[in-house]
Order: structure tokens, then C-alpha cells, then sequence
């Protein structure tokens, strides 16, 4: 018996569409390799330009008007950390205590050795009297610093022992904080030792010129809030404060 036409047509008509709704994948694959050749495809990555966007916004953090500053440097951990300066100029956009300053955020100029067992004993060095050299660069009269014990400060730890009352960095501004490396000496029996404040004869002044420090020379310290009950193993311990004497 042969189907009437308006129902070859109704069948013809709904095998075309399922045909079409089978073939919508195959459509829309066509649809988006033409697209992707009219796109022309991003640009390589240059790694020298990022370098540059990268030392553009160091230069910018760390040379702004109004940070504060403390000069830092320490001493070699082996033969190989001699093969370049320590000395940095430490960068501080608020005036923070030096506890937060001792803790995480100054291995960033510490180094770290390996199996995280480094102790290091944090001292402040002001100058009392300035070296005198002759026109030869020849050292006529040493010079005289006075040496006041900070903290100690471990690689195992997350925050320091302080020797001395917390002060705020702006105290520490015009001398250095020299790190003097201890190696793997037990930081609680460092910590616990007398540390006395001393004067040292040196050929070398502490006094440098901020305008003359370039910014790879800079390091900028910011310290993360905590949450209230995370203090580190070693709190802090106040005595008195440096520069009282």
C-alpha cells in the first residue's frame, strides 16, 4: 500500500532533521576551525620583556619617597656564599616591630642551608667613631662601632628570641644589622647565653648614603597579619631596649 504524499512528505521531512541534529557536531567543528584560522594566534611570550615588567615594578616598590630603611648584611655560610656581597638595604613601607621583622620575613636575606638547621645571632652596629685613611686608601686610625646582641634567630623556628625589648625598625635606622652565622649550634642554649653589649675597633664605617643605594641592592620587607593563637616556637623574650646604654 503506498503511503498518501502528505505523510512521504511529514517522514521525508523528519529524516532531514534528524539527519541535521546528527550532523551538529560535525557542523559545529567546522564552524570553529574556521574560526580559528581567521584568528591569528597570540604573540610568543618575549622572556626578556617580562624580565623588564618584572625589575620596572621592583624599581618602583622599592625606590618610592617615604620607606623606611635599615642597612643589613651578614656572614658567608661556605666558601661558595663568599662569592658575593651580602649587604642589603632592608625596605619597610610602615614602621613595623622588629619581632615580625625577625621572623619569616628576614630569610629573605638569611640564607638557608640544607636539612633547615641555621642558627644566627642578630646584631645591631653603630658607628661611634669613624675609621680615618690617608690619601692612599691606607687605614691611619680604626674605627670604633658598638655591637648590641638583637635576637636569635633560627632556620627551625618561625619567630626570634629577641635579647632586648621589641622596638619598632625606625630605632635600627643609620646603623646595620649584622647576622653572624652560628652554623648548627642549639639556638636555645644561644639564646640563653649572656650577650653584652660591646665597642669594636673596625677599618670598616656602618654609615652609608640612601641616594646611592640601588634598588637591586633593595630588599622590600612586608609582614603578613597572623591569626590570633599562630606565635612561632620561640616568642620573643623582651630585656631592654637597644640604644638605653
Amino acid at each position: 500500500m503506498t503511503l498518501p504524499d502528505s505523510a512521504q512528505q511529514v517522514i521525508g521531512g523528519a529524516t532531514v532533521l534528524l539527519l541535521l541534529w546528527l550532523l551538529r557536531p560535525l557542523v559545529r567543528a567546522g564552524l570553529s576551525w574556521t574560526r580559528a584560522r581567521r584568528t591569528p594566534p597570540p604573540p610568543p611570550r618575549d622572556p626578556q620583556d617580562e624580565w623588564r615588567q618584572r625589575e620596572a615594578s621592583h624599581r618602583r616598590d622599592v625606590l618610592r619617597p617615604g620607606l623606611l630603611h635599615v642597612a643589613f648584611d651578614r656572614e658567608s655560610v661556605s666558601l661558595g656564599d663568599d662569592s658575593e656581597a651580602h649587604w642589603r638595604l632592608l625596605m619597610f613601607e610602615e614602621n613595623l616591630p622588629l619581632s615580625a621583622v625577625l621572623g619569616r620575613p628576614i630569610f629573605r636575606v638569611l640564607a638557608s642551608v640544607p636539612g633547615g638547621q641555621a642558627t644566627w645571632l642578630l646584631e645591631l652596629r653603630e658607628d661611634l667613631r669613624t675609621p680615618q685613611r690617608s690619601a692612599a686608601d691606607e687605614l691611619e686610625r680604626p674605627g670604633l662601632v658598638r655591637v648590641t646582641p638583637l635576637a636569635v634567630v633560627a632556620q627551625q623556628w618561625s619567630a626570634p628570641r629577641l635579647l632586648h625589648a621589641d622596638v619598632p625598625v625606625s630605632r635600627l635606622m643609620g646603623a646595620t644589622m649584622h647576622a653572624r652565622y652560628l652554623g648548627r649550634q642549639d639556638p636555645a642554649e644561644v639564646a640563653a647565653s649572656t650577650h653584652p653589649i660591646r665597642e669594636e675597633e673596625t677599618g670598616a664605617s656602618t654609615a652609608y648614603d640612601e641616594a646611592q643605594v640601588g634598588a637591586n641592592d633593595r630588599v622590600m620587607i612586608r609582614v603578613r597579619p597572623h591569626p590570633p593563637g599562630t606565635a612561632g616556637q620561640a616568642p620573643p623574650r623582651a630585656t631592654r631596649s637597644p640604644r638605653s646604654s
